[in-house]
């Protein structure tokens, strides 16, 4: 065989490689994305759930302080509560956008910067609600009681609401000492961020990292 002649099929070799390492990149691609698409699906299908119980709470707790309007200590749990009720709401109307506008049909760069920017959000999310659950004692207290007997907890026994307020500051003092203890490290920083942000973007950028590791090779 000639050393032309070799050239040329060990170029024709090198073209239906590249052609195959081409389709299966696309198909793995197509695999993938779709894959992401699945995961992000149940989330998706949660957000409904959420805006319907942040409206309810909404509601709920805009009559109370609206009915207490001559009791001050009633009003502010009540409006603090109505508060995380739409930050409810705005939450997961927030997470539907960013995840309605991801286009799967764009390059996977593309996906996963949306990704990125869902990921961010359920970071900074999970914070924010961290930070109300410790901070709606005091005023769950305030409601509560005021719904179950009709007292004014804060005039019957202000202690105990002065009390859960502390420990409710505490609270939050110590989560927000302890993050910022684990970014030291970022084995457990990293462990952090995939508690705030759950299994679904998990498992989806997982799937677009793969197609990143199969073109890389």
């Amino acid at each position: 065989m000639e050393l032309d002649e070799f050239k040329q099929q060990w170029q024709e070799m090198d073209r239906k490689l590249d052609r195959s390492i081409a389709l299966n990149l696309r198909l793995l691609t197509e695999k993938r994305t779709r894959w992401t698409k699945l995961r992000l699906v149940p989330m998706l299908l949660l957000q409904p759930v959420q805006i319907v119980i942040g409206l309810a709470l909404t509601i709920f707790f805009a009559r109370f302080w609206i009915a207490n309007l001559g009791t001050w200590p009633l009003v502010i749990s009540g409006l603090f509560l109505h508060a995380l009720s739409v930050g409810l709401i705005i939450d997961a109307v927030m997470r539907t956008v960013l995840i309605v506008r991801i286009n799967y049909a764009a390059p996977v760069v593309t996906i996963q910067r949306y990704l990125a920017l869902l990921r961010r959000w359920e970071i900074r999310s999970f914070k924010w609600a961290w930070v109300a659950v410790w901070l709606a004692p005091p005023a769950l207290l305030m409601v509560g009681a005021k719904l179950s007997t009709t007292l004014n907890l804060w005039s019957v026994a202000p202690n105990a609401i002065i009390y859960t307020a502390i420990g409710s500051v505490v609270g939050v003092g110590l989560s927000y000492l302890f993050d910022l203890w684990a970014r030291h490290s970022s084995r457990l920083g990293a462990a952090m961020d995939s508690m705030y942000v759950g299994y679904s973007i998990a498992g989806a950028q997982a799937s677009l990292d793969e197609i990143d590791e199969f073109a890389r090779e």
